[in-house]
């Protein structure tokens, strides 16, 4: 397997607990990876072909100072493209927003992900997302803003009168700036919480779909881009792991990669959710009636199969079972 980019989720760590959260990130979780284990994942992608990191958590910018160092080895290494995704906590002033933004452009930053959406405005004023676009905008660094939306964008719930009134605050910048409007991968948190405000699908029809793919877009079968975590697990959808960095070469990992060694990943890029129903049912799994998609679907099934095998759902503690 060849990769084109790198995310490194460098912590689970966050200050906010938002609802819709895949990975469950959260105040209560402590520590991130260390600086020499994300110069060796970085270095090993490059080498692969890698052209794109992107740093992400949990909230990276609780490590400012990892962060910096990251996207100064990133460059150093000629990445490409180098991004960050961050909510925008640290921004709580216009002055405050572009010194950090300087400085971050100035060891080669090249894209700034924001989100904003009534998830993440429960924790982080959206002032202080619009200081840090701003202070992008003026480093001349690409902006994308990322929000979740609960069903359609036009659909009239609580969560989404929220999120349309946060994109109205910035309705001058969106102009500048790419914008990404879609609804949550109902996986952790989300699916633990979220789910049942949602529209459910027969399970019927969902199990003639196939899985829509992995990280980078491609597919499970020849994904294009992978994630690693503070732990050294190496995922290639949220939780579902490839390997362990820490306990194996990464190179060997991706070099060596085979969708047909893990049950769980060979299912479904063979038979779809229908393959990996087929997989859970002969584990005496009893599936619901109707779930929200696909992937709500595949992260219960593989709630379920995590005992039998430990690679099929990784969770923030970095504990596979």
């Amino acid at each position: 397997m060849d990769i084109t980019s790198l995310g490194l989720h460098i912590t689970d760590r966050c200050n906010a607990g938002c609802l819709h959260c895949a990975f469950d990130c959260g105040p209560e979780f402590e520590g991130s990876m260390q600086l020499k284990e994300a110069k060796h994942y970085v270095t090993a992608a490059r080498a692969l072909g890698a052209e794109i990191v992107c740093i992400t958590g949990g909230e990276p910018m609780l490590y400012p100072n990892l962060v910096k160092k990251i996207i100064a080895e990133c460059c150093c290494l000629s990445f490409a493209e180098i991004w960050l995704f961050t909510n925008g906590f640290w921004a709580n002033s216009v002055r405050k927003a572009s010194t950090i933004v300087e400085k971050l452009e100035s060891l080669g930053i090249t894209k700034m992900f924001f989100s904003v959406d009534y998830f993440h405005q429960s924790f982080v004023p959206v002032e202080f997302v619009k200081n840090a676009i701003d202070a992008s905008l003026e480093h001349r660094l690409e902006v994308c803003v990322d929000s979740r939306f609960v069903g359609g964008p036009n659909e009239e719930n609580e969560f989404n009168s929220a999120t349309r009134s946060h994109l109205k605050f910035l309705r001058n910048l969106l102009s500048k700036i790419e914008v990404v409007k879609a609804r949550p991968m109902f996986v952790g948190r989300a699916a633990e919480s979220l789910a049942y405000h949602v529209k459910m699908e027969p399970l019927s029809e969902i199990l003639k779909e196939e899985c829509p793919g992995a990280w980078a877009g491609s597919t499970l079968r020849s994904p294009l881009g992978v994630d690693i975590n503070e732990f050294g697990f190496i995922t290639i959808c949220p939780g579902l792991s490839i390997g362990n960095g820490r306990r194996s070469s990464f190179r060997r990992i991706i070099k060596k990669y085979d969708y047909r060694d893990g049950a769980v990943i060979e299912g479904l890029c063979d038979e779809g959710f229908q393959g990996l129903m087929n997989l859970a049912c002969e584990n005496r799994f009893v599936p619901k009636e109707a779930y929200v998609d696909g992937c709500h679907f595949c992260y219960e099934t593989r709630k379920f199969l995590r005992n039998i095998f430990p690679q099929s759902l990784v969770l923030p503690t970095g504990k596979s079972f």
